[in-house]
């Protein structure tokens, strides 16, 4: 008795690492800046900006206090809502993401504001932000006179 071979025109696992592969491409995509600025802070400077959101405007503004065991202490306030938070220089520590629009904030797209710690040096803390996602604008922007 003859046995049938089904036989695929493709191997399962050339299929499988395919579709692994371009699943991986779609989520690690490098991240599209619709923005991005950097900073050097002086104790107590406060760097302000107005957003505009399609028919809303937001401002967000921050200022760093203390920097100490390596830690920057900032303070920022966006969408009349407070946040302290410490930033290191190390990955997984040096950056905080705040969204700019409300909502469920699940899609890709939604607009998200990335506050990056880089360096702390000559008493100045020097900082990078970007805008990832669509539908938002800076309006303007403002630094204010820090302590020497």
């Amino acid at each position: 008795m003859n046995k049938v071979k089904f036989v695929f025109p493709v191997p399962v696992y050339v299929v499988f690492l395919w579709a692994v592969f371009f699943i991986a491409q779609a989520y690690g995509a490098i991240p599209q800046w619709s923005w991005e600025k950097s900073l050097e802070l002086k104790k107590e400077q406060v760097y302000s900006a107005n957003f505009d959101l399609g028919n809303v405007q937001k401002k967000l503004e921050f200022r760093w206090t203390l920097f100490k065991n390596q830690g920057l202490v900032l303070h920022i306030r966006y969408d009349k809502f407070n946040h302290q938070v410490v930033l290191y220089k190390d990955y997984q520590r040096n950056a905080f993401r705040i969204p700019l629009a409300r909502g469920d904030n699940t899609l890709k797209d939604d607009p998200q504001l990335l506050l990056y710690f880089k360096d702390f040096a000559d008493k100045k803390a020097h900082l990078k932000l970007y805008i990832e996602g669509l539908g938002v604008s800076v309006l303007d922007e403002n630094l204010s006179q820090g302590v020497d």
